[in-house]
């Protein structure tokens, strides 16, 4: 896992055994499958400007960074290629460069949503050539109960930090506000299990890590929108917090896209 002071090292696990279970994982279809619409082929890109980039409530950059990403998708599948290119080296005076390969497909029943994943990152300190990626299985889950939705978000690695499981859950709520407008807000709590928690912050015990708060507008028109969104997210686990040195901060992003 890519870390904000420190990176450790990639270790020799078997690439193509984790892949081809992380794969299988993303392209079985369960029986509700047959409730999800199908869809034609389509398209996107955004580009993002943000104040930092962090990573399930740890801070990986504290300066400025760009965040290109593009996507294609089909019948609910979707596969996009993400990365976060840091425009000034961090405080610490590093300058990490992060990538990162998904793919995962979207399944609806009823009020239920729910998208397994597969993902892939690549990291690189740019000044000490230090470098790591690692495969993760991710599950989406979320239930719509009206004005707003139930969530939960879980990691799990399985190829360089295997066991390292990390679970955010909370409640989001997103409202039409008029023809071009959209705005939202959500709010969430996050756990880690022991192994996460060691790989990011060299503390191994489970622990209630984080809570956190964002909000966003997004203005479309036609087929492009742009979005800008604020994230506070603060570490209320004492071991955790006291073992990274910005266990709080504040982001500002803004986004600019267009769907085909």
């Amino acid at each position: 896992m890519y870390q904000h002071a420190f990176v450790i090292h990639t270790k020799r696990h078997s690439w193509y055994r984790a892949a081809a279970g992380a794969l299988a994982f993303v392209a079985s279809t369960p029986a509700f499958a047959q409730n999800t619409p199908p869809r034609g082929v389509s398209y996107g890109l955004e580009l993002a400007f943000s104040s930092g980039h962090a990573d399930r409530g740890f801070l990986i950059s504290d300066r400025p960074v760009v965040q290109p990403v593009s996507w294609v998708g089909w019948n609910g599948a979707a596969f996009s290629v993400w990365s976060s290119v840091p425009l000034t080296p961090n405080t610490d005076g590093t300058r990490p460069h992060i990538m990162e390969l998904e793919l995962g497909r979207e399944h609806h029943w009823g009020k239920f949503t729910i998208e397994p994943a597969a993902r892939m990152y690549f990291y690189h300190e740019a000044l000490s050539r230090e470098s790591d990626r690692s495969l993760e299985g991710w599950l989406f889950l979320s239930y719509d109960v009206g004005p707003f939705s139930l969530f939960t978000n879980q990691s799990l690695d399985v190829q360089t930090y295997p066991g390292a499981y990390f679970v955010d859950a909370g409640i989001e709520s997103e409202r039409h506000v008029s023809s071009p407008l959209d705005i939202g807000a959500r709010l969430g709590a996050g756990f880690a299990s022991a192994r996460f928690n060691d790989a990011y912050a060299g503390v191994p015990q489970p622990a209630l890590d984080r809570i956190r708060t964002d909000a966003w507008l997004t203005v479309s028109a036609k087929r492009l929108y742009i979005s800008p969104r604020v994230e506070y997210s603060t570490i209320i686990d004492p071991a955790v917090r006291a073992a990274v040195p910005q266990p709080s901060y504040v982001l500002f992003r803004l986004t600019l896209g267009g769907e085909f």
